[in-house]
């Protein structure tokens, strides 16, 4: 028997709720938005962080983007799914292609609707970031160097990132009826790599330390040179951003990362460590974001 639409619509949100927890995601992503619309207005002169009503639509804007990403990631991850995660919602069977399309049809049609109205520029930006999304899906299904290469999938999938700092970048531009300062495209460049380090530290492991079947970035390059990598990633971000405000609270982040490399060498534990590890230096950092615009003033 076929599943009425109130059935269908509760699989969705409990799907929702377990794939990509509301209270944890616009926590971390309202972090990430505040963070870095308040160095925006660090590096313009402006006086630091100005909080606001569009401000707030920035921060869900970005919320949604990422619970579109996130449907076409399980969507596209189904097959492997199927082998190594076989409780997950769509693998089960408790949600269908179809229940998910729609909810990427009715995610898509709200972010474009509520964007157009303040701004077509940022409208743009979220459907671009949609689009790719969707290209990486076909790529992982098509492609077979994408398939195999972990490095090469973050190399294209990074424009999404890049995508989300365009749209705060621009955002923020609208907000403060001023120009857009190319200084921003620094900052954001700080922020992917800032992401870049999350993603290859997360994805770092010894040998014998995994599950079967995980795909890592040390699996490609070795466990040192991973581990190096993800290191070179967030001292890129704290130089950069030590250069940009001469603010010295950046060197520690800098400092824990170092201290996190340290460990990730001295105890070559489950790959866990490492998540735990990319979490402190990605949170330190963002946390020392807001410190740096605090100091010049809430408005």
């Amino acid at each position: 028997m076929s599943r009425t639409v109130m059935e269908r619509v509760r699989a969705t949100l409990r799907f929702s709720v377990q794939r990509y927890p509301p209270l944890f995601y616009l926590l971390v992503i309202s972090l990430w938005c505040v963070s870095l619309d308040g160095m925006l207005g660090v590096l313009e002169g402006g006086g630091g962080l100005k909080f606001s009503p569009d401000l707030l639509h920035v921060a869900l804007s970005i919320f949604g983007v990422g619970y579109f990403m996130r449907i076409v990631d399980e969507l596209r991850d189904y097959e492997y799914d199927l082998v190594h995660n076989p409780n997950r919602g769509l693998a089960k069977g408790d949600v269908s292609f179809g229940d998910l399309y729609v909810a990427l049809g009715l995610n898509a049609a709200v972010l474009l609707g509520t964007n157009l109205a303040v701004s077509w520029v940022r409208a743009a930006i979220l459907l671009g970031i949609m689009v790719h999304a969707l290209v990486l899906w076909a790529l992982e299904k098509h492609w077979v160097a994408y398939q195999r290469s972990m490095f090469l999938m973050i190399g294209i999938a990074i424009q999404l990132h890049v995508g989300h700092g365009l749209y705060v970048w621009v955002a923020h531009a609208d907000r403060t009826a001023r120009p857009l300062n190319p200084n921003g495209l620094l900052a954001i460049l700080g922020m992917v790599f800032l992401y870049l380090h999350w993603e290859v530290m997360r994805k770092t492991a010894w040998p014998g330390t995994t599950k079967p079947g995980e795909k890592l970035y040390s699996d490609e390059v070795g466990s040192m040179a991973s581990a190096v990598i993800a290191f070179a990633m967030i001292a890129g971000a704290s130089g950069l951003y030590l250069w940009l405000t001469r603010g010295w609270l950046f060197l520690l982040p800098l400092g824990m990362a170092v201290i996190n490399l340290t460990l990730f060498f001295k105890n070559r534990r489950p790959r866990a460590l490492s998540g735990r590890l990319a979490a402190r230096s990605y949170f330190a950092f963002l946390f020392v974001m807001l410190m740096c615009a605090f100091t010049l003033g809430v408005g």
